[in-house]
């Protein structure tokens, strides 16, 4: 190994500062800061050394570890402080450690204890992975030991296959079995050797508890469920090593308290989740974190912001590069639902108009459960002059939900049906989404 890398890389203190979306330089700041607060003398630490650090260039002194402990508020294991010889007394790794610890989260915070999702689960799969009524991850797992790669690409093909199978199943199935394979990918993770097949391993695990976590916040409107499977599936990628999964995971997370306008915990996130993307990230991602940046901030009420960002994404989605296979979120047809949401926040309704309708004129194989949004938002968009067409548009957003259910739909067409004057046919699609809605609510609770 050459003497300028007398260490391997540490990816675990280089995920923690991306994750709350500092420069080096950030980071030097703050230890600088904590260092004159105990009246330390200053070393001349710049950002370079902060940078060296993470590369395994060099290793940091304990004056500087027991202040990055104290600044992330994490273990010295969990910030890749240790030594090889300070890991090797620990009986189990950390990634492992923290992802039982974020389960339990789960099971404290509240999923169990949901009337909706016991009723929607009943005693199934959600259990064993939470550890009720049965023995705990820890006991389970141990008999995984011995994972190979043939093992670890299946189960990353059951990944891709549940992926596709969300565009057209019943959210409350494909939640079920996507959580169960996520349970799985835990064990595995646990009995996986360091390399190759550990990485594959994380991988497929961090985007299993991501799509898991899609269907919690966009389908089930499960926001506390939702939000512990994107930690669960950050956790993941630090273990991979991937920029591109954990940015999206980050913008995913973003969504959470972006829709109910929590402005600076959103933001936050989206501010990891970009400083992720300066790591080689593809254009078409970057595009989609700015859509998912114009929606958080037309949310808030910050129309130019958002109509920025929608510049920005414009810009780059023609643009030729690398973006992972599993971006089959996102499309030239989606920037433009999204441009159309970000018009009709700053007013600008013809505008808003045309990109939706560009935008349901080119959605693709898998955007079923979008029209609903889109048609939602044209009949906003046409509203102010044409009120019949608007109750058109909102008539074919029905027919979509009736087609695709996607509560996140169901919501956009109730808002705009309560801003529209009342008339028959307002009334009558007012009760076709209530009885909708209702036919939704006896089916998990039956």
């Amino acid at each position: 190994m050459p003497a300028s890398h007398r260490h391997p890389p540490n990816r675990r203190l280089a995920w923690e500062r991306l994750q709350r979306g500092w420069s080096y330089e950030e980071l030097c700041e703050r230890i600088r800061t904590a260092m004159r607060a105990c009246g330390e003398k200053d070393t001349g630490l710049t950002a370079n050394t902060v940078r060296r650090w993470e590369t395994g260039e060099r290793w940091p002194d304990p004056r500087y570890r027991k202040h990055l402990v104290t600044i992330f508020g994490k273990s010295a294991s969990e910030l890749g402080l240790l030594t090889p010889d300070e890991m090797a007394m620990r009986p189990v790794t950390e990634v492992v450690d923290e992802i039982g610890r974020l389960l339990s989260m789960i099971t404290a915070d509240g999923i169990d204890r949901s009337t909706f999702l016991r009723n929607l689960l009943g005693a199934g799969v959600l259990a064993p992975l939470l550890g009720e009524g049965g023995e705990r991850l820890p006991a389970a797992v141990e008999r995984g030991r011995g994972v190979d790669a043939e093992s670890a690409e299946a189960f990353a093909r059951v990944v891709d296959r549940q992926a596709a199978l969300y565009w057209t199943s019943p959210p409350e199935e494909i939640f079920q079995a996507s959580v169960a394979h996520t349970r799985l990918g835990t064990s595995l993770l646990r009995a996986a050797p360091e390399g190759a097949v550990r990485q594959t391993l994380a991988e497929a695990a961090a985007r299993s508890a991501l799509l898991s976590g899609r269907v919690a916040f966009f389908d089930l409107e499960e926001c506390h469920t939702a939000t512990r499977l994107f930690r669960l599936a950050l956790s993941a990628t630090r273990e991979c090593g991937d920029h591109a999964l954990a940015a999206a995971v980050l913008a995913h997370a973003a969504f959470v308290p972006g829709f109910d306008r929590r402005r600076s915990d959103a933001l936050g996130l989206l501010d990891a989740a970009f400083a992720h993307a300066w790591h080689g990230v593809g254009p078409l991602t970057r595009a989609w974190l700015h859509c998912v940046a114009s929606e958080i901030t037309a949310r808030c009420g910050e129309p130019k912001e958002c109509m920025r960002h929608i510049d920005r994404a414009d810009q780059m989605i023609d643009t030729s590069g690398d973006d992972p296979p599993w971006l089959d979120f996102f499309e030239r047809a989606r920037l433009d639902g999204f441009a159309g949401y970000s018009a009709l926040t700053a007013g600008q309704h013809e505008e808003a108009a045309r990109r939706l309708r560009t935008a349901l004129d080119h959605l693709g194989p898998n955007g079923g459960k979008q029209r609903s949004v889109l048609f939602a938002d044209l009949a906003a968009a046409h509203a102010p002059a044409d009120g019949d067409q608007a109750a058109e548009h909102l008539r074919r957003a029905v027919e979509a939900l009736e087609e695709h259910w996607y509560a996140i739909g169901h919501d956009r067409v109730r808002g705009v049906l309560e801003a529209l004057p009342p008339a028959a046919a307002t009334r009558q699609l007012g009760e076709r989404l209530t009885d909708l809605g209702r036919a939704r609510f006896s089916e998990l609770t039956m």
